[in-house]
């Protein structure tokens, strides 16, 4: 049934590429409320591809969440066992709209590449899974048994999907986990991942006078909370890269060394240089460039909000600013530790006048995978027969959220993979996937299928 399987999905690939474009043109961006009903529409898209499969579908809307989860199965090989398939319909903002070649939501295939908002992220890799799903149904079925675990709150670190999880791990077991959010190591190079890091994101709110005030007329008394974001932000994480939160470092574990050497051989600095467009490195000098993404915490301020910033000129001295700040964290860091910490930390930063409040937006704890079962080498082979490449086994600078919610509640096998390549521009303008790398991720889940159901 595989080659039939392989065979339908290569005949199909026109009309596999068009859903694509179709699922890409719904602009499900989950954080943004006046596209909950987008992101509505891209979750009643999926369900409805997965009805179409035969499975039986349910779309349940978890008390306290935002964005429902689609949870499909289909058990129709007893004896067998079951391989659980998640990714997430939600997508990021598009800003800066002015940077985009192409509306982010009017799909465009350039040069073999697809150009879209969720075009990597996640909507083509979760679209593979789900066409090696109807592919292998219009071929007599899978030859084992099947579970989709869908969210639309992944890009907003959302409660719904681990919450169901944990309420629900007896009705949907599954042996096997498969979570495609990623990308290749470099092109034509495929990985399974050993770890991702995890993520803190926080808000730091500033306030001072009651109004804002004219800088002309209370300039050098009055206190500015821009100016006191500066001084916070360049505290918390001098030229050197290294972060000045107390204890933030006491519970990091290092890489071994012969994973840091591993490592180094497929990520370098000129490969680093080339994909951010970037004349320098920042950050420990004393790590290599793939330890600083892979294996070590990070703080990063994602924006500054406050007084003036239209076009010309307006002496205001801001009453309220706020910046945008994350920490991607390593195995063993406790975010909620980390924010704690943080916290106590701001009010010994905070100048006269000028009150600061810190806000937790979103957390993921940091994951460590296990690579010795049976799913990584059914996922090494597939590999082999879908990209024709052997995957290399490195960790993630990125986080996925729900991941440790798999873990603890369905302690399934899991295989942390992705079919992005390092240029795609995830969350940035421009993103993009390649048409080749959909159709193989196609074909490599109908390949995993076959593996996992002959181990």
């Amino acid at each position: 049934m595989l080659e039939e399987a392989l065979k339908r999905a290569r005949g199909a690939r026109e009309e596999d590429l068009a859903d694509l474009l179709e699922l890409l043109a719904i602009p499900s961006v989950s954080a943004l409320h006046e596209h909950d009903a987008d992101t509505r529409r891209a979750c009643d898209w999926v369900a409805e591809r997965l009805r179409r499969t035969g499975m039986t579908v349910e779309v349940v809307d978890v008390p306290g969440g935002r964005h429902p989860v689609i949870s499909a199965e289909w058990l129709g090989r007893p004896g067998r066992p079951t391989l659980a398939i998640y990714g997430h319909y939600d997508v990021q903002p598009p800003d800066p709209l002015e940077e985009w070649v192409t509306p982010p939501f009017q799909p465009t295939v350039r040069d073999g590449r697809v150009y879209a908002r969720g075009a990597c992220d996640n909507k083509g890799q979760v679209l593979a899974g789900i066409k090696a799903a109807e592919h292998a149904f219009g071929t007599g079925g899978p030859p084992l048994n099947l579970r989709f675990l869908i969210e639309g709150e992944e890009e907003i670190s959302g409660t719904s999907l681990p919450r169901f999880l944990r309420e629900n791990a007896d009705r949907v077991p599954a042996e096997y986990v498969l979570i495609a959010d990623g990308e290749f190591t470099a092109p034509g190079l495929p990985n399974l991942l050993t770890g991702l890091r995890g993520l803190l994101y926080t808000e730091i709110v500033a306030e001072g006078a009651a109004a804002d005030l004219h800088s002309g007329i209370f300039g050098g008394v009055a206190p500015n909370p821009l100016n006191t974001l500066a001084h916070v932000i360049s505290t918390l994480r001098p030229r050197d890269g290294r972060i000045t939160i107390p204890g933030f470092y006491d519970d990091v574990v290092a890489p071994s060394a012969e994973e840091v050497a591993s490592w180094d051989r497929v990520k370098d600095e000129a490969a680093v240089l080339g994909l951010m467009g970037s004349r320098a490195l920042e950050g420990e000098e004393e790590f290599s460039p793939a330890e600083r993404t892979w294996g070590r915490p990070t703080l990063d301020v994602h924006g500054i909000v406050g007084g003036f910033i239209g076009e010309g000129s307006k002496t205001v001295i801001p009453a309220r600013a706020k910046a945008k700040v994350s920490m991607r964290l390593v195995p063993q860091q406790d975010p909620g530790e980390i924010f704690e910490s943080l916290q106590t930390y701001l009010t010994g930063l905070e100048t006269p006048g000028v009150k600061l409040t810190l806000v937790k937006l979103n957390e993921a704890p940091p994951v460590l995978a296990g690579v010795d079962h049976p799913g990584i080498a059914a996922a090494r082979k597939a590999y082999q027969r879908s990209y024709g490449a052997e995957p290399v086994l490195v960790r993630e600078g990125g986080s996925v959220p729900v991941t440790v919610d798999f873990q603890e509640a369905l302690r399934p096998m899991l295989m942390l993979t992705g079919f992005g390549l390092p240029d795609d521009a995830l969350h940035s303008p421009n993103e993009k996937m390649d048409v080749e790398q959909y159709h193989l991720g196609t074909e490599f889940v109908l390949q995993l299928m076959e593996e996992l159901s002959a181990g």
